[in-house]
């Protein structure tokens, strides 16, 4: 069965954010208890509001579907062994029509992978090959379901992003 969990995002004087996350009922596999599952979210928001001095930016719903109980067997499987997928928005207008500018038009967009396969790494660089192997299957998957920050439609003009590098890093964050 798949559990929730909800975060609530709050930002101080200076900018900083901080998050709050919390367990939550799980989603019934039919989904009928969903805004049952939203209202708790919303109820704890209120009773922390009274609670902090700064101003809650985001909240979110998150739900996980289990997927594996398998143990790890890899020892190179390191969650500071990332791959940094860096995107970019191909979008250039947000409407139909190309009235609406899209802000986020060629600005690059980062996320991280952990657990990187090192193995995968092209000869003599700490990039993924994006033309062959599992760097193109990658990138084929990523490009069309990716969404910039200023971008998120799902209808109307459909946003197009393109995979720029996935680079080897390695760092706790």
């Amino acid at each position: 069965m798949p559990t929730s969990n909800g975060t609530i995002t709050v930002e101080d004087y200076d900018g900083e954010r901080s998050t709050i996350s919390v367990n939550l009922q799980d989603i019934d596999t039919t989904g009928s208890n969903y805004g049952s599952v939203t209202q708790d979210l919303d109820e704890i928001k209120d009773a922390v509001l009274p609670l902090i001095r700064g101003q809650v930016r985001y909240t979110q719903l998150s739900v996980q579907f289990p997927e594996s109980a398998a143990a790890v067997s890899d020892k190179e499987a390191a969650r500071e062994a990332k791959w940094l997928v860096t995107y970019k928005d191909t979008t250039q207008y947000l409407a139909t029509g190309n009235l609406v500018a899209n802000p986020g038009f060629g600005k690059l967009f980062t996320f991280e992978i952990p657990t990187a396969n090192r193995s995968l790494l092209a000869n003599n660089s700490d990039e993924l090959a994006l033309d062959t192997g599992a760097g193109a299957t990658a990138k084929a998957a990523l490009e069309p379901n990716l969404r910039s920050p200023f971008n998120r439609a799902s209808a109307g003009v459909t946003p197009t992003n393109e995979v720029v590098s996935i680079k080897y890093v390695g760092r706790n964050i």
